[in-house]
């Protein structure tokens, strides 16, 4: 049985926008206005192409085909060995199979083992990733989704960054251990950015997670974080007033350069900020991953380990506050 790509979206999780062409369906982590705005001239294109990037998509079916199949295609210049960038699958909520292809556009076919199963795809998180062709051969269900819709607004680490694979980021743990809809919207070398916050048109969240704050710059910069802190969380909150929102502060970074005084300022401005809205429950990011640098792939993002640790820790911060 080969999937349109109508049936093909109803598989797909994380994603509110999506866009098909020549057969190749395309799931995206931000709405097309949200898209539009960052493909304006003078927008930042560090930022713009990891918005289009597929981090924290992953398409999910239950089975009892004894294998799947898809052709795929990535933009150019993809390394699908790098660091969060492979194309991991899981079986009944396990890692099953790692794939790194050698080519940015191709097939893939998994053997899969007898029986009906649920096998998550996790697309790669530093790259956009399209598939079509999706096929299987036997019966299918599509698997519901389970709790809350939660938004989470992020940098590199929420992006995925850091984990050896694509699936061990602490967003995708975090999802796996609550069960919620999430929708991945972490953008590698976010700020705070209040200029960017619109209405996500495709998903109305219960709640909300921000975890930013950690890319600071030198007051040589022109960027004024604590006016840009005050300004979105200030936003925020008037396109979401009745939603409940968790704040996560910067984690604990060790990278050679760091300046500890202006980066320990910065951390304070997001707690500070955090405290003044009845929303708005902080968490403090320096409790939730050791400080030392084995969590760390560079000192800065964390690996797998570190990423198992911020989800765990996390979701104990969550059910302790209530959210």
């Amino acid at each position: 049985m080969k999937f349109s790509a109508k049936t093909l979206k109803k598989l797909i999780k994380g994603a509110c926008y999506f866009e098909e062409e020549r057969g190749y369906l395309t799931a995206y982590k931000y709405c097309r206005a949200q898209l539009d705005m960052m493909c304006k001239e003078g927008y930042d294109t560090f930022w713009r192409d990891r918005a289009f990037f597929s981090a924290g998509i992953r398409l999910e079916i239950k089975t009892d085909s004894p294998f799947i199949s898809f052709d795929y295609k990535a933009n150019e210049g993809t390394d699908f060995h790098a660091l969060s960038n492979s194309v991991d699958v899981w079986v009944n909520g396990a890692l099953y199979s790692v794939l790194t292809p050698d080519t940015c556009r191709g097939s893939i076919k998994i053997d899969l083992p007898e029986g009906e199963k649920t096998v998550s795809v996790y697309f790669p998180c530093d790259c956009k990733f399209s598939v079509k062709n999706f096929t299987i051969e036997g019966k299918y269900k599509t698997v519901k989704d389970k709790g809350q819709r939660v938004l989470v607004i992020g940098d590199s680490i929420t992006q995925g960054y850091g984990p050896e694979l694509s699936s061990a980021s602490y967003f995708n743990e975090l999802q796996r251990q609550t069960g919620y809809n999430m929708l991945n919207q972490g953008v590698g070398g976010y700020r705070c950015e209040p200029q960017d916050l619109m209405y996500v048109d495709g998903f109305e969240p219960d709640k909300i997670i921000t975890f930013l704050g950690t890319n600071w710059y030198d007051a040589a910069d022109m960027y004024d974080y604590e006016k840009a802190t005050v300004e979105f969380y200030k936003k925020l909150t008037e396109l979401y007033p009745n939603k409940e929102i968790l704040a996560v502060s910067p984690l604990w970074r060790g990278d050679d350069g760091l300046n500890p005084e202006r980066f320990s300022w910065c951390v304070e401005i997001v707690k500070r900020e955090c405290k003044r809205y009845k929303n708005i429950t902080p968490v403090d990011g320096f409790t939730l991953v050791p400080h030392v640098y084995e969590c760390f792939c560079d000192k800065l993002h964390p690996n797998a380990y570190g990423c198992l640790l911020l989800a765990t820790n996390l979701c104990k911060e969550m059910k302790r506050v209530g959210f």
